[in-house]
């Protein structure tokens, strides 16, 4: 059973830069701010619109949303296989290395996190007052700070610099003189998040409530954190705590682990997930149908399945990166379809998220953000750093052996690095990592430009909207845009 998400019916800020009209519309038989944050079902239902957030198109909602143009289609790994349309031209600027200050996909990943944010303050700024049981407060309290730090996580890998907002804004203009604050502060507050989180983040989630954050989620997003500060011992120690536990493990079969077939209680390896739920309810996930071949049509999709999107195509390169034998390659990605009349068509398309026979932008494969098979390659990375070379090299092997792969054996920590880049790309392939992993390594742009890729050097962050400086003169903008 799933998170059904629903919308917040209370305050809801947007972004930092808030919009003129900053309150949710919501009917007059809802509860309002004025009588709302009481009970336990109420701070239950405003942590349920926090995960909502999630879905938000600046986030994971919908397979053009903004974290796969950002973090895939700006790699090697995937590119565009649509028509240039008005309504994509952003994610062409993307794809195409030309992003303007007026990209709206990078403006919406701004305003969603920042939306993410302020709900969670909200939730955090009046968690003391409220007489509900200590054991709820301390969950909710663990819940809003394991995806308030989630959301920053993203921000300053996105943007560096950004506004650090801690506490609930009372007014539309009230952060619109507020400046960034140095990346250095904004690791502070996800470190600080974290341990937090993890002290209150329950150990095992009930089937009833598949989708919300537990302990081992705070602690391996707090792994990836400390590894991407470089913070090797640290990164170590948190990771290996979540491997200790036994509280996850590889999938027997990899494709398995996207499956809608898999239940909550038998998928293991998912730590946390975007949850989707069919039923032409507004909660299915439109990835399998929006990256299926463009036109492509009802022998692929089926009736009612769409016609295909043509996003996030994976790339010739991302094709040859599979080893033979590597099981999965099939799992995650196909390169011919079969047309109306019969005749294969090339044109490689993702299937790690199918699931056949469901409606157009409406099917129950849920979307990992976090899973084991990235923590054992991050644990492998951090001892690896710390010159353990053989003590890492178990981690990355388990990976393998489930992919049909032979061991990797004698690596020095150079080659190891590399071997733990390719695994980490096929492995996790669509599931946003491998723009963070290459800038986490220092090898964007060495990777890139060496495949004739027109990235700059400044493109290693995003710019800041417009719309945002428009409204903050105290923002400043990132170099070279």
């Amino acid at each position: 059973m799933k998170i059904k998400y629903i919308s917040l019916v209370l305050l809801a800020l947007l972004s930092t830069a808030c919009e003129e009209s900053f309150l949710e519309q919501v009917p007059v038989t809802e509860r309002s701010e004025v009588n709302f944050y009481k009970t336990t079902a109420d701070f239950n239902n405003a942590v349920v619109g926090v995960y909502a957030t999630l879905k938000n198109p600046g986030l994971y909602g919908g397979g053009s949303g903004a974290l796969f143009s950002m973090s895939e289609i700006i790699t090697d790994n995937t590119d565009l296989g649509v028509t240039r349309q008005p309504v994509n031209l952003p994610i062409f600027e993307i794809d195409d290395y030309l992003i303007t200050i007026s990209n709206a996909t990078v403006g919406a990943a701004w305003t969603g996190h920042y939306l993410g944010i302020a709900r969670t303050n909200a939730i955090l700024d009046r968690l003391p007052a409220t007489t509900i049981p200590q054991a709820s407060k301390d969950r909710f309290e663990g819940e809003a700070k394991f995806m308030r730090a989630m959301f920053y996580f993203n921000l300053v890998r996105f943007f560096g610099d950004v506004q650090l907002l801690t506490s609930e804004v009372s007014s539309p203009y009230g952060a619109n003189d507020l400046p960034r604050s140095p990346a250095a502060q904004v690791y502070e507050l996800i470190v600080n998040d974290l341990k937090a989180a993890e002290e209150k983040l329950p150990a095992t989630i009930a089937n009833a409530e598949a989708g919300r954050a537990s302990r081992w989620a705070a602690k391996s997003l707090l792994g990836k954190v400390y590894l991407t500060l470089k913070q090797y011992d640290n990164a170590a120690a948190k990771l290996k705590e979540v491997v200790d536990s036994k509280a996850h493990d590889l999938m027997p079969s990899y494709a398995s682990v996207f499956a809608n077939t898999t239940s909550f209680a038998a998928n293991r390896e998912v730590i946390f997930a975007v949850q989707y739920l069919s039923g032409q309810i507004g909660q299915g996930s439109d990835m399998w149908s929006n990256w299926a071949p463009f036109n492509a049509g009802t022998v692929l999709l089926g009736t009612g399945g769409g016609g295909g999107g043509g996003f996030n195509r994976p790339t010739a390169d991302l094709v040859k990166a599979y080893e033979a034998g590597d099981v999965r390659k099939d799992a995650s990605l196909l390169t011919t379809y079969k047309n109306a009349q019969g005749r294969d068509v090339a044109d490689a398309y993702v299937v790690k998220f199918r699931q056949q026979g469901a409606l157009n932008a409406d099917s129950d494969v849920d979307f990992p953000i976090l899973r084991y098979a990235d923590v054992l390659l991050m644990y492998a990375e951090a001892l690896n750093e710390q010159g353990k070379t053989a003590d890492a090299l178990p981690f990355l092997n388990q990976v393998r052996k489930r992919a049909g792969l032979a061991d990797k054996t004698g690596l020095t920590q150079a080659t190891m690095r590399l071997a733990l880049e390719d695994e980490r790309r096929v492995e996790l392939a669509f599931e946003n990592h491998r723009w963070f992993d290459l800038l986490r390594t220092d090898r964007y742009m060495t990777v890139l430009t060496a495949k004739g890729l027109k990235v700059l050097s400044h493109q290693k962050l995003y710019p800041i909207p417009l719309r945002e400086i428009d409204l903050n003169k105290k923002l400043t903008q990132n170099t070279g845009y």
